[in-house]
């Protein structure tokens, strides 16, 4: 955890030396591999929604060791996908991202701790290992902490894997990070322990849950290449809208990017995906736009741990050049509406 400050400081140096467009090909990096978070930017890739609205462009995959706002902010890539807190940290360093679109409105994760570990509440986790994907996915753990008096100095946080089923079974960890939108990752968790025994610590019961998922870049290439931004938000916006309206037939595409997903969880995690677009802006047929107010909120949450922390937010920014609806306002119209539960 240490480590990501100075990682973005370095970013920072290579960002201001890295000429927009500097790859022979345009690319989208993903926050992991091809599944259903990503089943829009994949419908849209395998449609050709992008290259017909005027964007050629590659979808990358990513991990623990490769986070997209790294790989944007140091010119790899041209756009990637995140939440607002990673765009927020990028640009307390100088590393000048903006959201050029925001999909997701409510938080995406989950933490969950062994009972038998005498975890019971937040506030048991004292001294205990806790697992975290980090690079900004932390974010809402560390608040959380905030919240009840503790400190990062008060757990052991350890990286782990995308799916941290085997270290919590094994006893490697007494908490993983988990994803809100990816049930089926947890089936054979709840098979080893029992649901009963496990304790979910949510990140809304303590008022610090971040809005998760949205698709960035660069000023640079907002300023010198806006018709490619706008067309890669128009399909982006389309590749989602598609996929919600049919999970399965989404999850069947993923299938050809990655053989060994299974159609059927992948079909899962692409609704719960929308699900997770269904709130604020997005009820009212405004999918895909940013709101002051959620901005606002995750910088308050950033702030209230950022002394604890080196990866906190130590000063505000200005949150009006974080992110622009200047691309969503003038992407179709009906691509802004989305199939959400009634």
């Amino acid at each position: 955890m240490r480590v990501l400050r100075p990682l973005i400081a370095m970013v920072v140096a290579l960002a201001a030396l890295a000429p927009a467009g500097a790859s022979s090909q345009d690319t989208i990096r993903l926050e992991y591999t091809y599944q259903g978070q990503f089943a829009g930017e994949i419908v849209a890739y395998d449609k050709g929604y992008y290259k017909a609205a005027g964007a050629d462009v590659k979808l990358m995959t990513a991990g623990n060791d490769i986070k997209p706002a790294i790989m944007v902010a140091q010119g790899t890539d041209t756009f990637g996908i995140g939440s607002p807190n990673q765009v927020i940290m990028a640009r307390s360093f100088g590393a000048p991202l903006v959201m050029v679109t925001q999909y997701g409105q409510k938080s995406g994760q989950v933490y969950m701790a062994r009972k038998d570990a005498g975890i019971n509440r937040l506030e048991d986790v004292r001294g205990k290992n806790v697992g975290s994907w980090f690079g900004g996915d932390e974010a809402e753990f560390l608040a959380m902490l905030h919240s009840v008096g503790m400190k990062p100095s008060d757990v052991h946080l350890i990286p782990q894997p995308g799916n941290g089923t085997a270290m919590l079974v094994s006893k490697q960890l007494d908490v993983i990070e988990a994803a809100v939108y990816a049930p089926a990752d947890y089936k054979q968790l709840f098979a080893a322990i029992g649901r009963k025994n496990i304790t979910f610590i949510e990140p809304a019961t303590y008022h610090t849950a971040i809005i998760n998922t949205g698709l960035f870049t660069t000023e640079k290439t907002i300023a010198q290449r806006p018709q490619l931004v706008q067309a890669v938000v128009n399909a982006t916006l389309r590749g989602w809208q598609e996929a919600l309206r049919d999970p399965l037939a989404a999850a069947k595409i993923i299938k050809k990017y990655d053989s060994e997903t299974n159609v059927a969880d992948q079909a899962i995690e692409t609704a719960a995906m929308g699900e997770m677009f269904c709130a604020g802006p997005t009820l009212h047929g405004r999918f895909g736009e940013s709101t002051p107010e959620s901005w606002a909120t995750v910088q308050r949450i950033l702030l209230s741990f950022g002394a604890d922390s080196p990866d906190g937010l130590h000063q505000s920014i200005d949150l009006s050049k974080a992110y622009t609806n200047d691309f969503w306002a003038k992407a179709p119209a009906a691509y802004k509406t989305i199939n959400c539960p009634h």
